[in-house]
């Protein structure tokens, strides 16, 4: 396909999901509708999106030459349908997965996004609490020089995007079981991994960690303490690249939080995870570089 035809039929799939998402006020957040119908299938296939060339051109032009379908998108995340709102979150996160699309976004939408999205994580929801993190990780990795106070307003609620995270390990699920359990173990693997994202984006965006940093290290306490117990839990190694990944970057940032490392006694866990049979490598490494800098620090 040459590369006038790959931009046509991009730009073909933009104007579908403009005309699917463009619903009218009469049937907005009517489930039953037919329009509400094609709008949540726009929801997939928009949230499904590779961040590829193509990709990165439709978002381009359902930005471009779609306000009142993008502005539908924001607006799901206030609609009262559960399901909506996971399913809007999913869609501004895939646009918010490429940087320049994340930018325009966040440039005529932020105010309305990260209100909605913090409105989510404070749910019960675990699903939305999930689909909230990831959106909101992307926000923050992608955050512009002067995202100061969006960063911040996002860094108020790092203790329940904690508390989020550590109940995965702590206590069973809230909610009701799911006919197929497979869903259940994505959605509580969803829930330890898009949290961990958002918390060592945040950790390396943020310029004033010491707010935040001690209700991180509190969870990071529990998550190394299930990876070193729970050897067949899901997405071990990814969980235990990102926790890490964390304290790395927190102990590195502080002194005064290294001294909190070995308040918490996390070293004998760390120890013994350098033992542990991880896909990668370097996660043994990073933790001793961790460990070489709580201990030079407390001296």
């Amino acid at each position: 396909m040459s590369a006038l035809d790959s931009e046509m039929e991009a730009y073909g799939y933009a104007t579908d999901l403009i005309i699917v998402l463009d619903i009218k006020a009469t049937d907005k957040w009517n489930m039953k509708s037919e329009e509400m119908r094609r709008f949540v299938d726009g929801l997939t296939a928009l949230a499904a999106l590779e961040c590829d060339e193509r990709g990165t051109q439709i978002r381009r032009m359902l930005l471009a030459q779609g306000p009142t379908a993008v502005q539908n998108l924001v607006d799901a995340l206030s609609c009262r349908e559960m399901l909506l709102k996971c399913k809007g979150a999913s869609a501004l996160g895939s646009i918010c997965m490429c940087p320049l699309a994340a930018a325009t976004l966040m440039e005529r939408h932020s105010a309305s996004i990260v209100h909605g999205l913090l409105r989510m994580i404070q749910t019960k929801n675990r699903w939305a609490q999930g689909d909230a993190c990831f959106v909101l990780g992307w926000i923050v990795r992608w955050s512009a020089p002067d995202s100061t106070s969006i960063l911040l307003q996002i860094a108020e609620y790092v203790p329940r995007v904690c508390d989020a995270l550590t109940s995965t390990f702590i206590a069973p699920s809230s909610s009701a079981p799911s006919a197929d359990n497979s869903d259940d173990q994505d959605r509580e693997s969803n829930l330890r991994i898009y949290p961990l994202v958002l918390l060592l984006n945040l950790s390396q965006q943020v310029p004033d960690v010491g707010a935040f940093a001690p209700a991180i290290l509190r969870a990071l306490e529990v998550v190394f303490h299930e990876v070193v117990a729970a050897s067949s839990m899901d997405e071990r190694s990814i969980i235990a690249q990102l926790a890490v990944s964390v304290l790395y970057t927190l102990t590195h940032r502080s002194s005064t939080l290294c001294q909190m490392v070995l308040e918490l006694k996390l070293v004998p866990t760390l120890a013994k995870m350098t033992k542990l049979p991880l896909d990668s490598p370097d996660i043994a490494q990073q933790i001793r570089v961790v460990l070489d800098t709580v201990v030079r620090a407390s001296r």
